[in-house]
């Protein structure tokens, strides 16, 4: 099912057996031995009737609504509600009149026990419907909701996606460019690279989440990217445990962004060598990810921990860029509290990223 498309109606719970027992016999017998109280007859006969009474009123109503489920429910109260004046005062007055040719006589106590019960239970069984067909309805109202807000956090991280790729795309363009005239070899490779990159991206980019080993090979070819545009500047270290379960579902584009920052404000702005490691491991059925890179800005103050559920606008006052602001706000989305992320500079000259996720 598309996110665009609308939710199917949802019916209340079914309702188990012994309780759905239970709100016809209490409700009946209470009213039987009542009746038992005011000398209308023996109390096993007043139990058998109201009983009685309440199952042919139970059992009327719920083959209407399935055999008509366009009538409403006074309408098929009322019909069951004739339908046990028939059966429980008219049938046995006819049984004994027509059958067994005797003449009954008006009896005003089961006219009265009849009325009553039928009136009772008329009452009671249109009142749990009324509260059933409620219950339908709030419970549809939350499932739309719910629809809707997945719907709108879908946006939400589309958007957040969006702001990443293009700012990756054009730098990527823009360095190919520069090498045509300079490098073409190098330029050649890079353009394959992204070629390779950009096919990977397209089938991935609409996805709510892809198999962890697509996320890390898309990762490692943008790495790759790097490597080609720095050459012996970039000295990269790469390193995963072996029981890494690559099945695993994640968000699409997570690492990149970090990547991106590291080479950003890390590598890139040094004139000689710099280092960029990283290191994916699996504990606890978590992945830690941690990104460290050489930098050289000491005098930016860097937060021993941010964390993940602190929003993006607030969060980027202490990023170097839109990339790690975006990561921190689609890691919220997507896992609440469940998902960390911290920055920190454990030297002057070194800055690590630290990612934890559930998988």
């Amino acid at each position: 099912m598309s996110s665009d498309t609308p939710p199917a109606p949802c019916d209340a719970p079914a309702m188990p057996w012994w309780r759905d027992t239970l709100t016809l016999v209490v409700p009946c017998s209470a009213l039987g031995l009542l009746f038992w109280l005011f000398g209308m007859g023996p109390w096993w006969m007043q139990l058998l009737i109201a009983n009685g009474i309440g199952l042919t009123m139970r059992s009327s109503i719920r083959w209407q609504q399935r055999r008509f489920p366009s009538l409403s429910m006074l309408h098929n109260t009322l019909l069951a509600l004739l339908l046990v004046v028939v059966l429980w005062y008219g049938g046995p007055t006819l049984y004994f009149s027509w059958y067994l040719d005797h003449q009954v006589a008006v009896n005003p106590t089961m006219v009265v026990i009849v009325v009553l019960v039928s009136a009772a239970m008329t009452y009671f069984y249109y009142l749990l419907e009324q509260k059933h067909a409620l219950k339908q309805a709030l419970i549809q109202a939350e499932l739309t909701q719910t629809q809707q807000e997945k719907q709108l956090l879908q946006q939400q991280l589309r958007l957040l996606q969006s702001q990443i790729e293009p700012h990756f795309l054009f730098n990527t363009l823009a360095n190919i460019q520069a090498l045509i005239r300079v490098e073409p070899k190098q330029a050649s490779q890079m353009l394959a690279a992204l070629t390779t990159l950009l096919r990977q991206s397209l089938s991935q980019s609409r996805a709510e989440q892809i198999f962890l080993a697509d996320e890390l090979a898309f990762s490692r070819a943008y790495l790759q990217i790097q490597q080609i545009r720095f050459g012996d500047r970039l000295q990269l270290d790469w390193q995963q445990d072996d029981g890494l379960p690559l099945d695993a579902l994640v968000p699409p584009v997570m690492l990149q962004p970090l990547l991106e920052n590291a080479m950003q404000h890390g590598i890139e702005p040094r004139r000689g060598e710099g280092r960029l490691c990283v290191s994916l491991r699996y504990q606890s059925q978590r992945l830690i990810c941690t990104i460290g890179n050489d930098t050289v800005a000491p005098d930016v103050t860097v937060p021993s921990s941010t964390p993940a559920q602190q929003p993006a606008s607030e969060a980027s006052r202490h990023d170097h860029g839109i990339g790690l602001a975006n990561t921190r706000e689609r890691l919220r989305q997507h896992y609440g509290e469940a998902a960390r992320l911290e920055l920190t500079r454990p030297s002057e000259t070194w800055v690590e990223v630290v990612m934890e996720i559930p998988l």
